[in-house]
């Protein structure tokens, strides 16, 4: 047997020394490999993440914007035009920001020196520099999301007509369409979100769903009527309050629908009293309603969102809203109203309402009780519709009282609702 000489083993630990270093190398390459692809991993992810983030924030613009486009009540944050001013101020928009002279970063920021129109309301059209104003964002400093600008304006046609979302044909059976008379403006928002080094920008569009409600002066879900006198009026002709004037042309409604028998209600007419409830079809123009409204529901979605709420009791001389400046208005009980009474919007009655004071209200009035309106000379005015659940003791309707349906005071029940969105693209 051949053993091994010392040169040899020497020999042999010079390869074994020549392999270890040669691992050891391909460990250290491989383990700079893993490292260089984990840094690069988590700069990818770092980066992805800052992406999505720029997204979140631009949207969380648009929202911001809708928000405060949607409650003309809320003087504090609405930033729109008040009541129907878009039929003369087409040009009208405005930056949400959060730092003074952000809208600069826009892009198209220039645009409104060459669209032919007044963006900043001060009469001048395409001067140099013009722009639309900017209003400081709602957020809270030490909180706030990073979307540095946010533009909102209205949707125009080719002739620089506001286009409009709503009833256009005036019939609740039709779905709702962009037109030019109806409805409340369509609105752009475009908005740049930030995130680091990432930015996004996207445009959104959103509209006012129209409110609908049952087509007829009054609704009611009983028939125990009682009617006194001659000086009171249910009509089902569509009255403007702005001119306090029937529109010529426009179709009748009903002047009452009801969900029990309207051979009942028209019984308690006398002779005299058949053409004091007028409107579509042979006066006196009671019916049977198409629909059962689920009132209680109705009181239930606008009553959280009101702008008055208060007890049961006796009031006068209230001051809830105008003819243009719609609020919510909720009695929690049996609502007496007396004196000089005003408003404008939605009144929401809990339990019975009884009138025998002065009231003017421009929009819905909705009883969960039985209603009342009386009181002999006293002037009761109500433009749009009322609406009652109805209750043992029937409705009285005498005196001046004149309930007046109006398409016009019911569109612009509109305003209570919130911006909708209905479009989404990035830029």
């Amino acid at each position: 047997m051949r053993t091994p000489t010392s040169s040899n083993r020497r020999a042999e630990r010079g390869t074994a020394l020549v392999l270890s270093l040669l691992a050891l190398l391909c460990l250290t390459l491989v383990g700079g490999l893993f490292v260089a692809n984990t840094k690069t991993e988590t700069q990818i992810a770092g980066h992805e993440m800052r992406h999505s983030q720029s997204l979140y924030n631009a949207e969380a613009g648009c929202a911001e914007v809708l928000s405060r486009m949607s409650n003309q009540r809320d003087s504090t944050n609405y930033i729109g035009q008040p009541g129907q001013a878009w039929n003369t101020l087409p040009g009208w928009g405005c930056y949400v920001v959060l730092a003074g002279g952000n809208s600069a970063q826009d892009p198209d920021v220039s645009d409104t020196e060459t669209d032919g129109l007044d963006n900043d309301d001060d009469t001048l059209i395409d001067e140099s520099g013009e722009t639309y104003p900017e209003v400081d964002t709602a957020q809270s400093d030490s909180v706030a999301v990073d979307y540095p600008w946010v533009k909102v304006r209205y949707k125009l046609n080719g002739a620089n007509q506001v286009l409009l979302f709503g009833d256009h044909d005036d019939n609740p059976v039709t779905a709702p369409a962009v037109n030019l008379t109806r409805g409340y403006p369509i609105i752009l928002a475009t908005s740049e979100g930030m995130q680091g080094s990432a930015m996004r920008r996207i445009e959104v569009e959103a509209v006012k769903p129209p409110f609908t409600t049952i087509q007829a002066a009054t609704y009611a879900e009983d028939d125990n009527f009682d009617f006194n006198g001659n000086q009171f009026l249910v009509s089902g002709r569509d009255w403007d309050p702005d001119t306090e004037l029937p529109i010529p042309g426009a179709p009748e409604v009903n002047g009452i629908l009801t969900t029990e028998d309207p051979a009942v209600i028209a019984g308690e007419l006398n002779p005299s009293q058949e053409d004091n409830v007028e409107g579509a079809g042979p006066e006196p123009s009671i019916n049977a309603s198409p629909v059962n409204l689920d009132l209680q529901a109705m009181a239930d979605q606008f009553s959280s969102l009101s702008d008055y709420t208060f007890g049961a009791g006796t009031y006068s001389n209230l001051s809830y809203g105008s003819s243009t400046e719609y609020v919510i208005a909720h009695c929690t009980g049996d609502m007496h109203v007396s004196g000089n009474n005003v408003g404008g919007g939605l009144l929401i009655v809990d339990g019975d309402f009884d009138c025998t004071g002065s009231f003017t209200w421009y929009g819905l009035v909705l009883v969960l009780g039985t209603m009342r309106f009386s009181g002999g000379g006293n002037d009761v005015h109500i433009y749009g519709s009322v609406l009652c659940q109805g209750g043992i003791s029937g409705e009285t309707i005498s005196g001046n009282a004149d309930i007046m349906y109006s398409s016009i005071a019911l569109q612009r029940m509109t305003s209570l609702a919130p911006y909708q969105q209905i479009a989404w693209h990035e830029l």
